[in-house]
Parts: C-alpha cells; structure tokens; sequence
C-alpha cells in the first residue's frame, strides 16, 4: 500500500473540523448520532432476499465525501484495480482480457458487509491518524460496525481492505503468466489454460482472506478458447469489445429513471452507476445517437 504525505490541515480532530467548518463539539454530537443519519432504500438479492441499501443523509454524505477527497484519496490502489479513478473504467477493465484464451470471472460475495470497524480502523491508523481521530472516521463511515452500501467512502474502503487479496492474486496470475484485475467486488482472470486448474488455488486465497465468492448456477464464470465472453455485460470476440445488450440496458436505466435505485441490480450504487457511465462512454463510439438518448435517462437518475 502506497501513501502519500498526507496535508498538515487533516492530521488532526481540530484540523477536520476547519476543513469542514464544522465545531468540534457539533462534530461529536454528530458521530454520536451517525445511526440516525442513514435512509434504507428497499432492494433484494437476486435469491429475493431482502437486504436495503443504507445511504447517508445530505448531511453526512457531504462529510463522507471530504473525508474521501482529502483523506483517502491519498492511498493509491495496485494497477490491477479498476473503477476508481480516470482510465480505469468498466471498458479499460475489459480490454485488459483481450487477448486471454481463457476467462474465469468470480464475485466477492457481501462486499461492504464483509468490511468490519476493525477493518476500516487499520486504515486509518496505519495512515498515522491519532486514535482519537480515527475513532470518529471509523463512525462516520461505518453503520453497525460495517461499510453501508450507500456512502461515498464504502467502495474505497473496502478496495484498500482488499490489497493483501490483490497482492496475493495478482502475484498468482504473474507467475502462471495469467492477466487479473479487479472491478469493484468482481475478480476476473485471463490467459492460458492453467486458469482451470488454478481456479482451487483461487477460491482458497480468497477463503484464506476472509472473503468468499457468490455461487450462481445462473451465470457463467469460465470461458474456453474460442469462445464469446462477457465481463460485466461486455463481450469479448475476435480481441474487440462490444455490448451485450443495448436495448436491455435502455430498459434498465429507464426503470431506475423512473422507480429509483430500488430497481438496481446489485446493491452497489457507485460500482452501477460507473458501469453504466462506461458503457455510455463506449456506445458513444458505435452509436452517438442512442448513446445521446440513454445518457439524458442516465442524467436524470438520483444518483446517492
């Protein structure tokens, strides 16, 4: 984990305070009070479960969001991350497997619920924030000891928490001469034919991690020679990339224009609304015009 030099205006409770013009007894109150400060937004699992997406009030969310622009932006994630930052969206992690002959794509089960207070409080202290300081980052960002869905820290977080798992694939697939990146919770693998003996090595780095892998007879994980495959709705054929389905993913972004996130298919708003954004990106260069008309449903959105 690489971090740079943090700014001497945000190494201390007093610091925090100016930045956000907030008094430090106001700000207190407000960590006391962090449960209250946090919406459901009904949605279920794909197994229909029930599992509502807690984002933070106006309020909150605006501090979360200093606490991500001055804090943890500050820690630089390994190359094999993608979706945080400019050049490494949902396409650029598709092209990365290209020329792979082989695919094997695995989804981190319960993502930011598997990210506890501990956690997140090793993030923190190891940035050389003073207890007392971290304390009160650790409940601004979390809601009952874990990452809510919702909140802007959430995906960072729980990317920082993942960098002993990076290490450990990422040296895996360099020395079996292999391709993995990492797009939010989905973990994928390209190259040569040693990714189907190597998928047991996989999953028991990840147990060994803590984490495990959702297990849907639905969705297809590995991919053979020759064959058209898909990460995260793009396909990949002949070394080109297109979309898997346009006028589906039309449908999808209208009803989340019209019925809210309620209607999202993971309960990761920042990881879809970035996946959403890359494929508009990408269509653009197809198709201008219904790229145009999508991005306007898109714009509409209430994004969290």
């Amino acid at each position: 984990m690489i971090i740079r030099n943090l700014s001497k205006r945000v190494e201390t409770i007093d610091d925090f305070c100016h930045l956000i013009l907030l008094d430090k007894l106001y700000l207190q109150k407000l960590v006391r009070l962090c449960p209250l400060h946090y919406i459901e937004i009904p949605f279920k699992k794909k197994d229909g479960t029930p599992r509502p997406i807690r984002a933070p009030k106006e309020k909150l969310k605006i501090i979360q969001r200093v606490i991500l622009d001055n804090l943890l932006s500050c820690i630089k994630l390994p190359p094999c991350c993608y979706g945080f930052s400019k050049g490494k969206s949902i396409i650029e992690n598709a092209k990365a497997h290209l020329r792979g002959d082989y695919l094997l794509n695995l989804d981190i089960k319960d993502f930011f619920p598997s990210v506890h207070y501990t956690k997140v409080e090793k993030i923190f202290l190891g940035m050389g924030l003073d207890r007392d300081f971290t304390n009160i980052l650790c409940n601004l960002t979390t809601h009952e000891y874990k990452l809510p869905q919702g909140a802007p820290t959430s995906p960072k977080l729980a990317s920082v928490v993942l960098h002993n798992l990076d290490y450990r694939l990422l040296k895996l697939a360099q020395s079996n001469h292999l391709t993995y990146t990492r797009y939010f919770d989905d973990i994928s693998f390209s190259g040569n034919k040693r990714i189907i003996t190597l998928e047991k090595d996989i999953l028991r780095i990840i147990r060994e991690e803590g984490y495990s892998v959702h297990t849907s007879k639905d969705k297809k994980k590995l991919f053979a020679k020759n064959e058209t495959k898909e990460i995260n709705g793009i396909l990949l054929k002949d070394k080109k990339l297109s979309l898997k389905n346009i006028d589906e993913l039309f449908s999808y972004v209208e009803n989340i224009n019209r019925h809210g996130l309620s209607r999202l298919i993971t309960d990761n708003p920042e990881k879809e609304r970035q996946s959403i954004a890359g494929k508009i990106s990408f269509l653009r260069q197809i198709d201008p015009e219904r790229s145009h008309k999508l991005k306007v449903l898109y714009d509409f959105i209430e994004w969290l």
